[in-house]
């Protein structure tokens, strides 16, 4: 399967220290140069991580061109999303994007869509993470929003609400 990711999720798993459950549940990410430049961005402890898995998994691939249905669904969205989804369009692949316009958008042009929440759970059947709600609270504490019904709903799916 081919994957395509936007920052977002990147980002949350760097903060954790969980970049390389997406190794092992997809081999390799794909992202868009403005996912690319987001990253760079990036400061503190998740900017190493995510430096190594731009060496071993995440390659950044050139934006495609963007047809017109893409380019009207995606107006909204910012530059990373935008070239995100035509990516993925463009690819007929699953698109990791927590960005709620993004992922409407995406659903909108018939691209698959998961995010951080989705990658966690697909993790822990996997057996590669033992309790998500650990993880979704230290990603809330180092400062990527999740919502609490996102949260509850979450823990709840992942079996984990009488931990």
């Amino acid at each position: 399967m081919i994957v395509v990711s936007d920052t977002g999720p990147l980002i949350a798993l760097a903060k954790v220290n969980c970049l390389s459950r997406l190794k092992h549940l997809f081999g390799q990410i794909y992202i868009p140069p403005a996912v690319y430049r987001e990253l760079l961005a990036k400061i503190g402890p998740e900017a190493k991580r995510l430096d190594d898995a731009l060496a071993e998994f995440i390659t950044v691939t050139a934006a495609p061109p963007v047809p017109l249905k893409v380019d009207t669904a995606t107006a909204r969205l910012g530059s990373g999303e935008r070239q995100a989804v035509a990516l993925a369009y463009e690819r007929g692949a699953l698109l990791l994007i927590d960005d709620r316009q993004g992922r409407s958008a995406a659903r909108r042009l018939g691209i698959m869509v998961s995010g951080v929440v989705g990658v966690l759970l697909q993790a822990k059947a996997a057996g590669l993470v033992s309790s998500i709600r650990a993880l979704l609270d230290e990603m809330r504490f180092q400062g990527y929003w999740l919502s609490d019904e996102v949260i509850t709903a979450t823990i709840q799916q992942a079996g984990e609400n009488d931990d």
